[in-house]
């Protein structure tokens, strides 16, 4: 079988032909259809959080889908991708309880990506901005795997949503998942932009500058979430326009999840996308190709979610 690993800490992907995995005591062989490919496979390869150092060659990936005695299964939790080899490999021996059983009709290259992008995007408009019928959500980044969902959960909530990105070349796709209008602007020129708007909620997943721009933006007793820092995890923020505002500034990481949260979440969204309400945009690469993942993320030339096809070299 193959495997896709890095055989030095930060070093690049290789596509390796590597033993078939043997359980141990209380595991399972998984056959993996697609893995998904994360902004925190990357952190993990580069030394933390995670145990790679100690595991290399490193089998990247906390996330994935495929068939354990013939049915189709989730694979998540566990520590996979971070305490023990994760899903970038054709099969995978694992704990049974990183497994969970896919509704009927479920993609399982939508369902690949539904973990952590799903259940970030679903507690940043649900548990903490509280969008509701009457908002108007300004998604930042709006091309990305997350902010697909959060565009698609804020309208199914009866949110009027609109989409920010600095590239022309991806006006179309955010509107191909929701968004009922798309601005083209930096953070300088955001305020310009959505000024008709007036948001009442922003989701931010770009930090730096925008954040600020945020929360500038945003109408009095308005709610910005943010999840990431992929623009810049430093920032400015002028706090006499938050308080005189009286702006709410909240933060989402799966850490502080229960896994009981996390589990119900997880049902609903696996519900949602069997029953086609809930599309996750993929991008799949085939296994030959899967050594530029990483670039690819880092990068930000995907749109949706990027997942590994290991059906086939």
């Amino acid at each position: 079988m193959y495997a896709v690993r890095m055989h030095s800490l930060g070093g690049p992907l290789q596509l390796d032909e590597v033993d078939d995995p043997v359980p141990a005591d209380g595991e399972v062989v998984v056959e993996v259809a697609y893995a998904s490919v994360n902004p925190l496979d990357i952190w993990v390869s580069r030394g933390a959080p995670g145990t790679a150092a100690d595991h290399l060659p490193w089998v990247p990936g906390n996330e994935g889908t495929g068939h354990h005695d013939g049915q189709p299964v989730l694979l998540r939790g566990a520590g996979l991708g971070m305490l023990r080899h994760g899903t970038y490999q054709q099969k995978i021996a694992v704990p049974a309880s990183a497994l969970t059983a896919l509704p009927a009709g479920a993609d399982l290259a939508q369902v690949a990506g539904i973990g952590v992008a799903g259940i970030t995007a679903y507690q940043s408009v649900h548990s903490r901005a509280r969008v509701t019928a009457g908002d108007r959500v300004l998604m930042l980044g709006a091309s990305g795997g997350v902010s697909a969902l959060v565009i698609q959960l804020a309208k199914a909530a009866g949110a009027i949503v609109w989409g920010q990105t600095t590239s022309p070349g991806k006006i179309d796709f955010i509107r191909s998942i929701g968004a009922d209008n798309v601005v083209v602007a930096d953070a300088a020129g955001l305020g310009a932009a959505v000024a008709e708007f007036k948001p009442t909620v922003v989701i931010d997943p770009l930090g730096g500058p925008y954040t600020d721009a945020g929360v500038a933006a945003l109408e009095p007793r308005g709610r910005l979430v943010i999840y990431g820092t992929s623009v810049d995890e430093m920032g400015t923020i002028n706090l006499r326009g938050l308080y005189r505002k009286g702006i709410e500034l909240l933060g989402y990481a799966g850490l502080i999840d229960t896994p009981k949260e996390q589990a119900t979440v997880l049902r609903d969204l696996l519900d949602r996308v069997a029953s086609g309400s809930l599309t996750v945009p993929v991008e799949k690469v085939a296994l030959a190709d899967a050594t530029g993942v990483f670039d690819r993320i880092l990068d930000r030339t995907v749109t949706g979610k990027l997942v590994i096809d290991l059906s086939a070299t």
